[in-house]
C-alpha cells in the first residue's frame, strides 16, 4: 500500500493496486492502536467522514477506503453488470490481504455498513462491527434481486430513479459547492462537512469539466444491486454487531432481521439517515463506545 505524507491530525492518502485499477482512501495512522476499517455510504467517499473519523483517530488506527466507483478510487464500475455489494467486499478482501496486519474492527454507514458486514464475514477471525444505518430491506426485495427476475428492478426503485436524474456537470468546483449548499439535503450537516465531501466527491474530467466522482448511473445501480446475502453474512460473522438507527428517514426498514438474531439497535435522536454528517462527534462517540465495549 502506497501512502502520501499527512500533517498532524490530518489523514494521509493511500493507494493500492487491484487487477482492474487502483483503490484509494484516507488513513489516520496509529500503529500502536487497534486497526479500524471504516466504509462510506453509496454516492459518498471517505473524505465526507473526515470530521467523524478525526474524532475516532485518538483511539484507532483508521483506514477508510473509497469504494469502487467512488471518490479517488479508479476501478471498473459498469452499472449494467452490477448485481450485488459483494463486489465491494471482494475489493476490500483483496486489499486487506496485502496489508501488514488485519483489521481489529469494522464500521460503516448505510451501504458501507453492509459492505463492512460482508467484508468481515470473509475474515479468518471474528471482529466487532459498528454499523450506522445499515440498509436492511424486506426479504422480497432481496429475493427479487437474487433471482431471474432481477432485471425487473431496474428503473422501478424510486431512489435509483432520482439518482439517475441527478445533476452532474459544472464549469468550476465553486459552482458545484454553491448548488449543494442550497440543497435541503445538506442544511443539517455540521459546518465544514460539505467541503470535506466535495474534496473527493468531485473530480475534473479530461475536458476540464467538474463531475461527481460517483457517476449517478453507478449510484443508481447500487440501490438496485441487492443480490448480496445479509443473512448468511450475519451467520458467518461471529464477532459482536452493534447497530445505530437514526430517528428520521432510517434505512433499517426491517429491524426484526437484526433483533431476531439478538442484535440490539440504538436510536440516535435528532438525526436523519446522514447522521455521521449531521452529528459527526456523536456518531464517533457511539462507534468508539461500541467497539471498546462490545455488547
Amino acid at each position: 500500500m502506497n501512502e502520501t505524507k499527512g500533517d498532524g491530525a490530518n489523514p494521509v492518502r493511500f493507494r493500492h493496486a487491484l487487477p482492474d485499477g487502483e483503490l484509494s482512501g484516507l488513513a489516520w495512522p496509529a500503529p500502536e492502536k487497534p486497526r479500524l476499517v471504516f466504509i462510506h455510504a453509496n454516492g459518498f467517499c471517505a473524505s465526507a467522514y473526515r470530521q467523524m473519523l478525526g474524532h475516532l483517530s485518538t483511539a484507532f488506527d483508521i483506514l477508510a477506503p473509497d469504494l469502487r466507483g467512488h471518490g479517488r478510487t479508479h476501478l471498473t464500475a459498469d452499472p449494467d453488470q452490477h448485481r450485488s455489494w459483494d463486489i465491494y467486499a471482494a475489493d476490500i478482501s483483496d486489499w486487506l490481504g496485502s496489508l501488514d496486519r488485519s483489521p481489529d474492527a469494522f464500521a460503516g454507514h448505510s451501504m458501507g455498513a453492509i459492505v463492512s458486514l460482508l467484508s468481515a464475514s470473509r475474515l479468518s477471525r471474528p471482529v466487532p462491527l459498528a454499523l450506522v444505518e445499515p440498509v436492511i430491506l424486506p426479504p422480497v426485495f432481496y429475493l427479487m434481486c437474487q433471482g431471474p427476475l432481477r432485471g425487473l428492478m431496474r428503473g422501478r426503485v424510486p431512489i435509483a430513479k432520482a439518482a439517475r436524474r441527478r445533476f452532474d456537470g459544472w464549469e468550476a468546483r465553486s459552482d458545484a459547492a454553491t448548488r449543494y449548499a442550497r440543497h435541503p439535503t445538506f442544511r443539517n450537516w455540521a459546518p465544514g462537512v460539505l467541503d470535506d465531501y466535495l474534496e473527493d466527491g468531485l473530480a475534473k474530467s479530461e475536458a476540464g469539466e467538474i463531475h461527481l466522482s460517483c457517476n449517478p448511473l453507478w449510484e443508481a445501480a447500487n440501490y438496485e444491486a441487492q443480490g448480496h446475502d445479509i443473512g448468511t453474512a450475519l451467520r458467518q460473522q461471529a464477532g459482536s454487531v452493534s447497530v445505530l438507527k437514526a430517528e428520521k428517514g432510517s434505512t433499517i426498514v426491517r429491524p426484526r432481521a437484526l433483533t431476531s438474531r439478538g442484535i440490539g439497535i440504538d436510536l440516535m435522536t435528532g438525526t436523519g439517515h446522514l447522521a455521521p454528517m449531521e452529528a459527526p462527534e456523536r456518531v464517533a462517540d457511539w462507534i468508539s463506545g461500541k467497539l471498546k465495549n462490545p455488547d
